[in-house]
């Protein structure tokens, strides 16, 4: 089996970076120590001491206990299992011997090997844990000497040998953990760097479509328009054939319905942003349209009280045919002939988050506010409109008809 291959125990996909580097740094620091523990069998080859054999036993143990439990994906408890398990073995091989073999050296490649599995996505506090631990573990070895522990065979000259062994052998972990660990590192850029260029290309791809069905949205709001602008042509050649004025009136009201669709769609078009639309724009223009389809009303001054604003396009069509019928209802019904300075107000102004449309006019009023007989059809309009956008819609008299529209944005 390759190394490679060892390293990646336990490693899959759901795993994000500094959890990969963790459990392959873990991999790797289990086999340095099995290896080094087999090298430092050689030592009985040169000295007369006894042979560790319980505490080398039991951190061979543990090394192969952290490969098996990434095997079965268990991830956040190996570390733990890893940090007091190595950090009591270092203690107890201390312990065995005198201070003067340097059995302390082999904390220094633990406290590399913390670092390493620093993971930033999580707790700070768990590394300063795995750190404390180390501390605690380093401290009692050189403080204390627990003679129930100490192997009492080993001599002077065994010392010696065995501190030239315990350097070498901790200079070499050292450079090897640092070695496998750029490597390991360069492996995991390399994945990232693919990573990266798979989401760019993903990306470009997501970019692409979009700029292509943004292209077919904005084709598709074209014709939209241009078949709206044909039906409003056609009702305008049917006006001019209408054989009465209130057939003539009927075909003008149609034709503003359709047309106060149409602007919403005309509008999209001109845009880059084919959801929303420059309602305070719209308002303005539909609001000139209207008046203009009913030349005899012209001397009526219009005022505009509008907050900027953008609506999407699901709530933009309703209100402007609810807005078209408002208008209309004040331009047939609000004055009579001769009536002094005829003014309607529109008025728009976002609440929080809700928004108010206001239109009301000086003239005489709702004749009655329970029946609303007049332009019953554009009334029963209203409301019906007003409800598939969530809206409240009231009508009130005050110095004049009032209709306005409370609704969610």
């Amino acid at each position: 089996m390759k190394l490679s291959n060892i390293l990646d125990t336990g490693i899959n996909d759901n795993l994000e970076f500094y959890e990969k580097r963790e459990v392959r740094v873990l991999n790797l620091f289990a086999l340095i120590t099995l290896a080094g523990i087999l090298i430092g069998l050689s030592t009985a080859l040169f000295i007369n001491g006894e042979y560790p054999k319980p505490i080398v036993a039991f951190t061979s143990l543990f090394s192969l206990a952290i490969l098996l439990l990434h095997k079965q994906k268990i991830y956040t408890p190996t570390s733990y299992i890893f940090v007091v398990s190595i950090n009591l073995s270092v203690f107890i091989l201390s312990e065995q011997y005198h201070i003067a073999v340097g059995n302390f050296l082999y904390y220094f490649p633990i406290i590399f090997c913390i670092a390493l599995i620093h993971n930033p996505s999580k707790s700070v506090t768990r590394t300063l844990v795995f750190f404390l631990i180390t501390l605690i573990s380093f401290s009692f070895s050189l403080m204390f000497r627990i003679e129930s522990l100490l192997i009492k065979s080993i001599t002077l000259s065994d010392e010696k040998t065995l501190l030239i062994y315990n350097s070498a052998l901790t200079l070499v972990i050292t450079m090897v953990l640092v070695y496998l660990v750029i490597r390991l590192i360069n492996q995991q850029n390399n994945e990232v760097m693919l990573l990266l260029d798979k989401e760019h290309e993903a990306q470009s791809k997501i970019s692409h479509s979009l700029k292509e069905k943004e292209t077919l949205l904005a084709e598709i709001q074209h014709r939209v328009k241009n078949n709206l602008a044909i039906i409003t042509g056609l009702l305008n050649l049917q006006t001019e054939k209408a054989p009465c004025d209130v057939s003539k009136n009927l075909m003008i009201e149609s034709r503003n319905r359709v047309m106060s669709i149409a602007m919403v769609h005309e509008r999209l078009y001109k845009k880059d942003n084919l959801a929303k639309i420059d309602f305070k724009m719209y308002l303005s223009e539909l609001v000139n349209e209207v008046v203009k389809s009913f030349p005899s009303k012209n001397q009526i001054e219009i005022k505009e009280e509008l907050d900027n604003a953008e609506i999407e396009i699901t709530k933009a069509v309703p209100i402007g045919l609810i807005l078209n019928e408002a208008i209309t209802n004040a331009l047939k019904h609000a004055f009579h002939e001769g009536f002094e300075k005829p003014l309607i107000t529109i008025q728009m102004q976002t609440i929080y988050d809700k928004m108010k449309i206001s239109l009301s006019d000086n003239g005489k009023g709702f004749q009655d506010l329970e029946s609303r007989e007049e332009s019953s059809l554009g009334i029963s309009l209203i409301e019906s409109l007003a409800d598939q956008i969530d809206a409240k819609v009231a009508f009130r008299n005050d110095h004049g008809a009032t209709v306005s529209l409370v609704f969610p944005i």
